[in-house]
């Protein structure tokens, strides 16, 4: 099911009932980059996978990826059949060119840069490099609700970007390719649902509406510590300390590549209201960045306020401990890091940084469905965990 209301604050945004029902007239889906070719998939991991053959690469090819990313990134390039070779970004989450030039040769094809929730990348910078060593440059924006940066709208820049709807709103499926130079459009052998399955979206979306208009908002006092069960599978360090949540991601799932973006999700996210969205995470990215900038011992790790962008979740940097999610999940708050899904083939111990990053980078919620009493809970929580 979309949504864990066990939490009382959710990672994931309400279904509003006029979202199945609307009654404003129908809308264009979200375009974050206009003018450009544009494919709907059912995830964002399989419109990588198409990207990479619109592209041209080959069965063989290597791509470089960040070392601080989720497994979903990975998947779908070793399933087209690609080489992974694994760059180093920084602690700021900015790519680290000196490590990225090292890992170039004759094999090397693209490189992954990856906008991480609200930090976004020197795209100029990148698009040189790339042009420089002949490579193709994909931009993954699945971390951004549209927005601008200094070299314009956020993926404009790459040769390719990729976009993940199901992170900002509330439906089941939904991502996005992007092809910004008309000569790596390519057509998508599309493979209709099955019946089955567009059964379950839609049982999926009533049972969220339904249980979202069920549950009372936060009337929890800023003051009162309330006890939850730690949400999904807890690992430990071998001291017996909770080191990190599992965040659930699904796993790459080839017989699903050539679905489109199911229609019951097109048909919500052409009745939304992108600017209002986008307005109330940007309003709740700068409480969150004023109030806790100001706490020792953490930092806001996106520069909320300083670029035009709308990102998915709240990213804050814990310098001296690794468990405030788990904390926070205990006390009703579902925070989440990315210490669950890094994958398997990564040699996490020659990259010092992504290694600091996947254990004290935490995620708070920052979704449009969020209220006042909701946003300072959270505060106030992380405020008496700390």
């Amino acid at each position: 099911m979309i949504g864990c209301m066990e939490f009382v604050v959710s990672r994931d945004p309400r279904l509003p009932i006029h979202y199945l029902f609307p009654s404003r007239s129908r809308k264009t889906q979200p375009d974050p980059v206009i003018g450009r070719a544009t494919s709907y998939h059912f995830w964002a991991r399989n419109a990588l996978f198409h990207g990479l053959g619109s592209l041209g690469l080959n069965p063989g090819d290597t791509v470089l990826v960040p070392a601080f990313h989720c497994s979903t990134v990975v998947e779908p390039i070793r399933h087209y059949g690609c080489e992974v070779i694994f760059y180093n970004v920084h602690r700021d989450g900015v790519v680290d060119f000196e490590d990225l030039a090292r890992k170039v040769d004759s094999q090397v094809k693209a490189v992954v840069a990856i906008h991480y929730f609200g930090v976004l990348q020197p795209l100029q910078k990148i698009r040189e490099f790339c042009h420089h060593h002949h490579l193709f440059f994909i931009e993954d924006c699945a971390h951004l609700f549209m927005g601008e940066s200094r070299e314009g709208p956020i993926g404009s820049v790459g040769d390719i970007s990729i976009f993940s709807w199901r992170k900002f709103l509330p439906i089941y499926d939904g991502g996005m390719l992007v092809c910004n130079h008309a000569q790596y459009q390519r057509a998508v052998p599309w493979q209709g649902l099955s019946g089955w399955f567009q059964v379950k979206i839609v049982k999926n979306l009533l049972e969220k509406c339904l249980s979202d208009r069920a549950t009372p908002r936060l009337s929890i006092g800023p003051n009162q510590r309330t006890e939850f069960p730690v949400q999904g599978a807890v690992s430990h360090d071998g001291v017996g300390e909770p080191f990190h949540v599992n965040t659930h991601v699904p796993e790459f799932d080839a017989s699903q590549l050539n679905w489109p973006m199911s229609r019951w999700s097109r048909y919500i996210t052409e009745h939304i209201d992108v600017s209002k969205i986008m307005r109330k995470r940007q309003e709740h990215s700068s409480i969150l960045s004023q109030a806790l900038g100001e706490l020792p011992g953490i930092r806001p790790w996106s520069k909320a306020g300083e670029h035009r962008v709308c990102a998915w979740a709240f990213p804050i940097v814990v310098e001296h401990r690794t468990d405030l999610h788990v904390e926070l999940r205990k006390r009703g708050i579902q925070a989440f890091s990315w210490s669950g899904v890094i994958h398997p083939t990564l040699d996490l111990a020659a990259f010092s940084d992504a290694k600091f990053l996947y254990e004290h980078v935490v995620l708070l919620p920052n979704h449009q469905s969020l209220t006042q009493s909701e946003l300072h809970f959270m505060i106030d929580t992380v405020k008496g965990v700390l």
